[in-house]
């Protein structure tokens, strides 16, 4: 019975240290924390079946709930790719074609400025000049001089701001008498004597678009030969970048309400003055201008001639313009709707005596004169305008009188009419600086 008992004790030591390292425990001492002295086989037996059970499901859960985890995680992966695709599909492009680039390129250099929408702002990272120095080598030569004073001369076109470096170094003989640079008629560098195997370099700027020209003269009866360097450092092209606003004209067929102004001879009398010896006949009289039944009157003119010579001339001027009535034209440049001043016939007859009583307040223009006027309209104006009194001075004469009263009123209609609207429109405007 202590041998059965001591061989449990072992195994059970043994299986309680294995389920440690499945349970985490730290050490294989912790896993005694059961009492096996005086424990019943029977019992243990149990223990320990119960203790796997339990450790094996737990291990079991464990790896379940971490393959479901990772197939959760992988589909999250890969409908975020999915998303990623379809936000990729949809973006806007954003490239231009060669072709449309290179035709903006021609038009900028043309025209000397572009105007782009401010949608199309990454074109002038492609449009603008570039702002690298060029340098151009204009020469990197030897050449033999000539002889007995004779320059030797080369010219170059450069542009203003253009950067010049230059190098001359005396190959063969004794001296070169003198080498000179010349911008147009200006001289801007100057040396003399330069001996053999000597080097002279500097460099200049240019002032403004001209030829440059080097001359080098050697004097006495032989050649030398001068090693020449020259290098063109070009100023990059200047521009500017502005937002500019451009006007959209657009023409429309709009309806309007539209007012119209109506001229309307609305009386024309003619009256007899007899002399003063006729008792069969009037010799005085007196009649009222009135103007009825005009809607939306704004205003009102007359002319009145005393004599037979003053209807003459009234009907000489409206023979001068048949299509338009004198008293109508003067109405028209007093309302400033004629450009041409129209004067009506003064009445001047010392046999009859004129007297004009205005019954309303409407306002005289500033041409208005006695026998002759014209009146703009108040809001509310009688229709009797003014009374007119007439008297014949004269014994023997008769006079005849003449009355012309123009109305001037507003109609109102609707009309289809074509109309310009102004749109304005921003541009970023990048222009190449000279």
């Amino acid at each position: 019975m202590n041998k059965l008992s001591h061989l449990l004790a072992v195994s059970l030591f043994t299986i309680s240290y294995g389920c440690a390292s499945i349970w985490g425990v730290k050490s294989g001492a912790d896993a005694l924390n059961y009492e096996l002295k005086g424990v019943d086989a029977e019992e243990i037996g149990k223990e320990v079946l119960q203790a796997g059970s339990v450790t094996i499901a737990n291990r079991v859960d464990s790896i379940q709930s971490s393959s479901i985890a990772e197939a959760d995680g992988n589909a999250i992966k890969q409908s975020n790719e999915v998303n990623e695709l379809t936000v990729v599909r949809n973006s806007p492009p954003k490239e231009t074609s060669v072709i449309q680039i290179d035709s903006l390129k021609e038009k900028l250099m043309a025209d000397g400025s572009i105007k782009l929408n401010p949608e199309d702002a990454f074109l002038i990272d492609h449009l603008r000049p570039k702002q690298t120095l060029d340098t151009l080598f204009l020469a990197n030569l030897y050449f033999p001089t000539e002889s007995r004073g004779i320059p030797t001369s080369f010219q170059y076109e450069v542009k203003k701001d253009d950067q010049i470096f230059f190098e001359f170094e005396n190959q063969k003989s004794r001296k070169v008498k003198k080498i000179e640079i010349t911008e147009g008629g200006e001289s801007r560098f100057y040396h003399t004597n330069l001996k053999k195997k000597k080097k002279i370099e500097g460099h200049l700027t240019i002032q403004s678009d001209n030829i440059m020209t080097i001359k080098v003269v050697r004097s006495g009866f032989f050649k030398s030969v001068v090693r020449m360097k020259i290098r063109k450092l070009s100023k990059p092209q200047s521009y500017t970048v502005e937002m500019v606003n451009d006007t959209l004209v657009e023409t429309r067929t709009v309806v309007e309400e539209v007012v119209d102004t109506l001229f309307a001879k609305v009386e024309e009398k003619k009256y007899s003055l007899s002399p003063r010896l006729d008792i069969t006949h009037m010799n005085r009289m007196d009649f009222p201008i009135e103007i009825n039944d005009v809607d939306n009157l704004i205003g009102w003119g007359y002319w009145l001639g005393l004599s037979e010579d003053d209807l003459e001339k009234y009907k000489t001027l409206a023979e001068n313009d048949p299509e338009m009535e004198p008293l109508i034209s003067f109405v028209k440049s007093e309302l400033n709707i004629s450009e041409s001043n129209t004067y009506l016939p003064r009445a001047e007859n010392s046999d009859v005596y004129l007297q004009i009583n205005k019954l309303v307040t409407d306002s005289p223009s500033l041409n208005t004169a006695k026998n002759y006027g014209y009146f703009n309209c108040e809001e509310v104006s009688p229709s009797r305008k003014a009374e007119i009194y007439l008297a014949n001075k004269s014994k023997l004469y008769q006079h005849e009188i003449s009355l012309l009263v123009v109305a001037v009123n507003v109609e109102h209609s609707q009309k289809e009419i074509e109309k310009e609207f102004y749109t304005e429109i921003p541009r970023i405007k990048l222009t190449l600086i000279p």
